[in-house]
C-alpha cells in the first residue's frame, strides 16, 4: 500500500504492511492541504510508504488500526491551541516506543512553554515551519 488521505468520514483505514525493499512507513498529520501533497509526493518518490491525516480528529480515530504495524516515523502539525493535536502525538508515543516523532510548529508557537515540554515528554523532534524540503527528509 503507498499510502492514502484519511477524513473524518471515512470508515475504513487500512494499515501500511513493510515489503522487503521498500522504504520506511510514515504517517503525515497536517490540515494544510499543500503540505500533505508536498509530503506526500516528496516522501514517496523517496521511496516511503506515507499515510496523510487531514485532521486531528480522523488520525485519533484512526491510529487503533496502526496498533499492529505501527509507523517507523510520525510527521505531526503541533497546535498548541488545539489539544488534539498533542493527544496524537501522545497515541502515537503509546503506539510505539520505537516511531520518531517529529512535531511540525509555527516559529511564533515554538517559543509557547508547553512546546518544549511535549517535545520532551514525547522524545519528539521539532521541525520548524516553513522548513526545507531537504531538512525534512533528512529526518525520515
Amino acid at each position: 500500500m503507498t499510502g492514502h488521505i484519511y477524513n473524518q468520514s471515512e470508515a475504513a483505514c487500512v494499515p501500511l504492511h513493510k515489503k522487503e525493499g521498500m522504504g520506511k512507513r510514515i504517517l503525515v498529520v497536517e490540515p494544510s492541504p499543500t503540505l500533505r501533497r508536498i509530503f506526500s509526493v516528496y516522501l514517496r518518490e523517496a521511496g516511503h510508504q506515507v499515510v496523510l491525516f487531514e485532521n486531528y480528529e480522523a488520525a485519533v480515530q484512526g491510529l487503533p488500526r496502526f496498533q499492529a504495524e505501527p509507523p517507523d516515523v510520525a510527521f505531526v502539525a503541533l497546535r498548541t491551541s488545539v489539544p488534539q493535536s498533542v493527544q496524537v502525538l501522545m497515541r502515537l508515543r503509546v503506539l510505539s516506543s520505537e516511531a520518531r516523532l517529529i512535531m511540525m510548529v509555527i516559529r511564533e508557537e515554538s517559543q509557547h512553554p508547553g512546546v518544549q515540554r511535549i517535545k520532551e515528554s514525547m522524545q519528539a523532534i521539532l521541525l520548524l515551519k516553513p522548513f526545507r524540503i531537504r531538512d525534512m527528509l533528512a529526518l525520515v
